[in-house]
């Protein structure tokens, strides 16, 4: 028995319809990812030296993430780590978290680097850029009174 032409051409535009309102886009944004799947996805963009992966765990819409991914590869990309734990701490709320990454360098030295992550949605991120929308840092101080006052 043969298939309708008609029956073939609603499946497959479903299907269509289906991949493209994942919200992926073919990409890693809109992919949910716990925040341990994030810390080993930007050790993993380090490690191919991909500005293009690793911008994408930056927060949609931040801006500058492309040239702060770039400058991250330029700087720490290629060392060849392996992720030995990743400790995940959620201090500042359920949204925000800090992953502490303990890694070992393709000559066995340990690295230790601590991201900031942000949960948009069901997905982690890594705060690569800048909020425009975002509330400006308060510089804090570091210098001490003189002891005149």
């Amino acid at each position: 028995m043969k298939t309708p032409l008609r029956i073939v051409c609603a499946t497959a535009v479903a299907v269509l319809f289906v991949a493209a309102c994942d919200g992926s886009g073919g990409g890693d944004q809109g992919k949910a990812r716990n925040e341990r799947d994030t810390a080993v996805a930007y050790v993993k963009a380090l490690n191919d030296r991909d500005a293009q992966a690793l911008a994408k765990l930056g927060p949609p819409g931040n801006a500058g993430t492309e040239e702060e991914a770039q400058k991250l590869v330029a700087t720490q990309g290629g060392r060849k780590l392996h992720v030995d734990d990743v400790r995940v701490s959620h201090e500042f709320g359920p949204d925000t978290a800090d992953a502490q990454v303990r890694a070992t360098d393709d000559k066995g030295r340990p690295v230790n680097e601590t991201l900031t992550l942000t949960r948009k949605g069901k997905s982690w991120y890594v705060v690569l850029g800048t909020n425009p929308g975002g509330t400006p840092k308060i510089p804090t101080q570091t210098s001490r009174p003189s002891p005149t006052e």
